[in-house]
């Protein structure tokens, strides 16, 4: 069924498609969302998990065994530390740096991950996040691999030493967020912030935000090609449900192959319609062609 009004059209699809990838990778962003489930030989990205100050109510084992650098942002040392019921099992899962101003962090947490070797690097700065310190500090890790880190002053010194290096830097590489979404509102409108501003200035980055519902992340100005193995990687039980929502500053244009309801010509913008409570259709993948950046979340049921 397709419906058509003022040249936007939607159209109702069967629920399993089969959507190839485009042949020239040129042409279009790979997205590889859900390589924190799987094991994926094609990917060489370097992934890494980082971990906020709010309960962690998912599978934490799961994503820090598919990831190879491991952050706190100041508490979010406390709830992984919370997260373990005993020592024995505490101990293996120790963060390689705890970033921030720790003005919430507990002094035990902290002096016991220091002891078990976790690089603590204190920044005092009220002008950067907690999260865009971690993220400072991942591109310099990946930057000095090989070399001494300079001296690092309290301040903002990780940011300062970033920007003075990034022009060298273009490895790429996809930030986990667990507790980013949720808890205070504010916080959450300020990550969405933050995914939209580190796609103008750290190309070399992908952010996907993990919640116990739904990852969330962002889809470019241009053709994306979403891809995964199956849709039974993230959601076993039922057509996995997603959302298109334009949660910047213009109104976007969009294009789709492979969700349950495609659009064609199809402007969404916050004052206007929105796609939610979509679904997917793609077996292995689905394409969205977008006039501009635009934030998706997609259903987990894992």
């Amino acid at each position: 069924m397709t419906l058509d009004k003022d040249n936007d059209q939607i159209i109702e699809q069967p629920d399993s498609l089969d959507i190839k990838q485009p042949e020239n990778i040129e042409e279009y962003h790979l997205i590889k969302p859900f390589s924190f489930l799987v094991n994926d030989l094609n990917d060489d990205s370097h992934k890494v998990l980082l971990i906020l100050n709010q309960f962690i109510n998912v599978d934490l084992i799961s994503i820090w065994n598919h990831c190879t650098l491991r952050l706190c942002a100041d508490a979010g040392a406390n709830r992984l530390f919370h997260y373990f019921s005993s020592d024995e099992e505490r101990s293996k899962y120790i963060p390689d740096y705890i970033v921030g101003d720790f003005d919430s962090i507990d002094p035990e947490t902290k002096s016991y991950y220091e002891k078990k070797g976790s690089r603590i690097i204190y920044q005092s700065s009220q002008y950067s996040n907690d999260f865009m310190k971690c993220v400072y500090t991942i591109q310099i890790h990946y930057q000095y691999q090989k070399n001494p880190w300079p001296e690092i002053e309290e301040e903002k010194g990780v940011e300062t030493l970033w920007k003075s290096e990034k022009q060298k830097h273009n490895e790429e590489i996809k930030i986990f967020v667990l507790n980013a979404i949720g808890g205070r509102f504010d916080q959450t409108i300020q990550s969405i912030n933050q995914i939209y501003i580190l796609h103008k200035t750290d190309l070399n980055l992908s952010i996907i935000f993990i919640t116990i519902n739904d990852i969330i992340f962002l889809l470019y100005k241009g053709k994306n090609y979403i891809k995964y193995d199956s849709k039974s990687v993230f959601n076993k039980n039922i057509q996995p449900t997603c959302g298109l929502l334009p949660l910047g500053d213009k109104p976007v244009i969009l294009n789709t192959w492979g969700l349950k309801w495609d659009v064609r010509n199809w402007n969404t913008k916050m004052t206007g319609k929105v796609s939610s409570s979509n679904r997917i259709s793609g077996d292995t993948g689905f394409i969205v062609d977008a006039s501009d950046d635009i934030v998706m979340n997609i259903e987990l049921d894992t």
